[in-house]
């Protein structure tokens, strides 16, 4: 069970439960849990006593094993409050509980009881259901175990135990015995419904009751169901058999031997009309390598197989076990990939065994679990050296290493399976994008440079027995080659056309993949953001989640991008849960950064914790972690660090280290440089990666060189940057922030009507974005006579109402100090010096240091 330290999936029910704890110190309170054994009551009950302890009110254990009647609450809560815990509470003794703290009007008592029935149990107290974990939350304890789950079984777990946490800490250990409380239940029934509940078990969810008794010889008015339907253990009903528990399913093998569930499952196949279960049931009964049950197995997995039916009939069958599932149709991959390992474990030769394997790999990696992906691969590398063979499993491990966070081993799998040049050309384009994918990911210049090679190992004939055009149809290989090119070199394909929008539906999600990826490296942000996240909609409906994990960080980016934070928002929640249930490393590397992102883009202050600055690294990942703390320091005033960040993202000569996203962040590396007297360094980066290959990077150069620039000529470079109000469409923020500095511009060298329509529009842009502080800013710089009406202006006398602390800082500002040298003589870090400052702006309605500077001499 888990601890009361990490109460994973209950904060709702923690809040209930200590808010009762806490009631005690104003009068009594009660509150009784309900819910099914193993449910976490207990955990929950613990954490009350817990925090209880901590806010030093008595707690009281097992008052109901004493007298309830001659429990006196006024008497034990005269000195401090008092909890009483009572768990698996009886009904006798809960009422008298319950009717001594109703008469003890006074008595600061809280009242905690958990039982498993509700009944007719101590009435007047308030009752909280304690119900099943939700899937995600089933999936963190499921990996907090010290016992790692088994590849590929994980998904299997998590449906057996329908969210009940005792069954699923005990499922997921091997080691682990069902408890002797449903064994000796089962065991309590007559021999003929132990029999029958045995094949109930091993048949699954979405096998009918008349199949079930036909298999295991019962009768068929079905009543050798009704001891164990009175004892509690299962509902038949609607021609179905449900369990209530699910460790009642799981004792129902407990202490048999592996003859009588091998002679279970072959009894099932007997029995079962369907072909997909008799063929599992068959491979499921030991009877070691056959052929023809593989190959029933293998045809189940095909196209039109059973194998997605039937995993879907077993979702459908059961609300608990389809909340296990997520959706029915959401686990079709991931039955084919099951359906292909037993055949591939009942095929006789090594080479039918290897070919099993790899199809399984694909399907395993389409239906979003990684883990058990390249455990398939591994399978299916140790049978076979075909290099056709081994580029198909080669081709669905490469992306799932990509959601381990791991480009550099899925690129070398790739590239080598490429380069052996199989027949299979379908399997070899698929490989090579796999390797294009990496390099976007960990930006090697190495591997970028040898993406054209691979490409022109692929074959364009069609080979008669290949099997890659499950992998990507014939009809887009010119569109995977194009943007395999300009992942290798984006200036170089800046022209490539993209297609037209494909259609939303299964047969789309590797047209919407490809356009949706070539449309991120010709920054086209709004067409990527719509083709990428339609995947995350689409994807996942028809089973192919894993197919959207790989271009998560770009679809984020494009969003931000394109101005859809709120979507974005959505999105980061959806691929939190995802990241829980399927354990995909490379969400949860990158979730929290872009939250932190967007929190820096919304509020201008650091998160709480702040962003840990990565060690520069060519990864996306590494850039973008830098880029969120660049971010939280540029908006908290704080310069000096956030130079220091965004330069990182360049190597010493000036190189981004990503080479996509290091040049879209010029106009910041080039803001903050320009405020630390470092613009001769930034003007270098600039010179070493401002090539203008995009209308966007055409506006982002234009405007990191007139924030740069010494010369005079920032007001053309600004302009530049403006130009085409159609920019403002399709990057707002990076639009809004060049209009925002070029009214700072101008209103600096007071040309005050001049300034006033940027500001506003950058200003109206920033609000509709959610750029809080952005806005504020816009909005301050604005000229107090210039303003719409009804702003509120700036009052002289400000200065002296805020704190001496803030005062000192603002009058150190006002002498032209930095913040990292206010910090150095104030003791304080450079962070701190900018949150303060932005509050003194806040409070002095001011938007910059230079209205700051003019303020201060009004109030000193």
């Amino acid at each position: 069970m888990e601890t009361t330290a990490n109460l994973i999936g209950r904060a709702g029910e923690l809040a209930t439960v200590t808010s009762v704890v806490d009631a005690a110190a104003h009068g009594p309170a009660a509150l009784l849990l309900l819910g099914e054994a193993g449910i976490g009551k207990t955990a929950l009950l613990r954490a009350a006593a817990a925090h209880a302890h901590r806010r030093g009110h008595l707690v009281v254990h097992d008052v109901l094993g004493t007298d309830p009647a001659a429990v006196t609450f006024d008497r034990l809560s005269r000195d401090r409050p008092v909890l009483i815990v009572a768990d698996d509470a009886d009904g006798d003794s809960a009422r008298l509980l319950a009717a001594a703290l109703g008469a003890a009007a006074a008595a600061r008592v809280a009242l905690l009881l958990a039982t498993r029935d509700d009944g007719d149990f101590a009435p007047g107290i308030a009752r909280l259901g304690v119900g099943p974990l939700a899937v995600d939350a089933a999936s963190r304890l499921l990996e907090s175990r010290a016992v790692p789950s088994p590849p590929g079984k994980r998904r299997e777990i998590l449906r057996r135990a329908a969210g009940n946490p005792l069954a699923l800490l005990l499922l997921g250990d091997p080691r682990a015995r069902v408890p002797r409380e449903f064994t000796d239940r089962v065991r309590a029934l007559p021999k003929v419904t132990q029999w029958l509940l045995l094949h109930a078990a091993a048949a699954g969810d979405a096998e009918a009751v008349a199949t079930i008794t036909l298999a295991a010889g019962g009768s068929p008015d079905l009543r050798g169901w009704a001891p164990a339907e009175e004892a509690g253990l299962v509902v038949v009903r609607d021609g179905f058999v449900r369990f209530r528990h699910p460790l009642v399913k799981a004792a129902c093998a407990a202490g048999r031997g592996p003859r009588d569930v091998a002679r279970a499952h072959r009894n099932l196949a007997l029995a079962t009309p369907d072909p997909y279960r008799q063929a599992e049931h068959l491979a499921c009964s030991g009877t070691g390598p056959d052929e023809r049950v593989a190959a029933a197995l293998e045809a189940a997995a095909g196209p039109d197989g059973r194998a997605t039916a039937a995993l879907a009939a077993a979702a459908g069958s059961d609300p608990r076990i389809a909340a296990g599932l997520g959706t029915p149709a959401g686990s079709a991959y991931l039955a084919t990939a099951h359906a292909l390992e037993l055949a591939a474990e009942r095929s006789p030769d090594a080479a039918g065994a290897a070919r099993r394997y790899a199809r399984a790999v694909f399907a395993a990696h389409r239906g979003g679990d990684p883990q058990w992906t390249v455990e398939l691969y591994e399978k299916a590398l140790a049978r076979t050296t075909d290099p056709d063979t081994v580029c198909l499993a080669a081709a669905g491990a490469g992306f799932a290493l990509l959601h381990r966070a791991q480009p550099g081993r899925a690129f070398d799998i790739a590239s080598q399976a490429v380069r052996r040049r199989p027949r299979d050309g379908q399997a070899a384009l698929a490989a090579a994008v796999v390797a294009a994918a990496a390099v976007l990911l960990s930006g090697d210049p190495g591997h970028r440079r040898q993406l054209p090679q691979l490409l022109a190992c692929v074959r364009d004939d069609v080979h008669p027995a290949a099997a890659g055009g499950t992998l990507i149809p014939r009809a887009e290989n010119d569109l995977a080659r194009a943007t395999v090119l300009a992942i290798a070199d984006p200036d170089a394909h800046a022209g490539t056309p993209l297609p037209e929008p494909s259609g939303i539906g299964p047969a789309n999600l590797t047209r919407m993949l490809f356009t949706g990826a070539l449309a991120f490296m010709l920054d086209d942000s709004a067409r990527c953001a719509a083709e990428l996240r339609a995947m995350w909609d689409v994807g996942p409906r028809f089973g192919a989640t894993g197919s959207a994990l790989t271009a998560f960080p770009h679809t984020v980016l494009a969003m931000i991008d394109s101005g859809r934070w709120s979507d974005a928002d959505r999105l980061l929640d959806t691929a939190d849960r995802t990241a829980a249930i399927r354990a995909v490393p490379l969400l949860r590397e990158v979730v929290p950064v872009f939250r932190a992102t967007l929190h820096a883009l919304r509020t201008g202050t650091p998160p709480d914790p702040p962003p840990l600055p990565a060690p520069p690294g060519t990864s996306l990942a590494a850039g973008l972690t830098l880029r969120a703390a660049g971010l939280a320091a540029l908006h908290a005033g704080d310069y000096d660090t956030a130079y220091l960040h965004f330069r990182r993202m360049f190597d010493g000569e000036g190189v981004p280290r990503h080479y996509f996203l290091g040049p879209r962040s010029l106009p910041q590396l080039a803001l903050a440089a320009a405020q630390t007297r470092r613009g001769a360094d930034a003007l270098d980066v600039l010179k070493r990666c401002g090539t203008v290959s995009t209308d966007r990077m055409a506006m982002l150069v234009a405007h990191a060189t007139a924030l740069l620039d010494t010369t005079g000529a920032a007001e053309e470079r600004f302009l530049e940057a403006v130009s085409d109000p159609r920019r403002a469409l399709r990057w707002p923020l990076e639009y809004a922030e060049a209009q925002l500095n070029l009214g700072l511009w101008l209103r600096n060298r007071r040309r005050l009507h001049d300034a006033r329509p940027h500001l506003l529009a950058a200003r109206d842009t920033f609000l509709r974005l959610g750029a809080h502080a952005h806005a504020d800013q816009a909005h301050r710089s604005l000229p107090v006579g210039l303003r719409p009406a009804g702003d509120p202006t700036p009052e002289a006398g400000a200065l002296s109402r805020l704190t001496a602390q803030k005062q000192l800082i603002a009058r150190m500002v006002a002498e032209g100090l930095t913040n990292r040298q206010i910090a150095e003589r104030l003791y304080l870090s450079p962070r701190t010096v900018g949150s303060h400052l932005y509050r003194i702006y806040a409070e002095l309605g001011v938007g910059n240091r230079h209205q700051l500077r003019a303020l201060v001499p009004l109030s000193a």
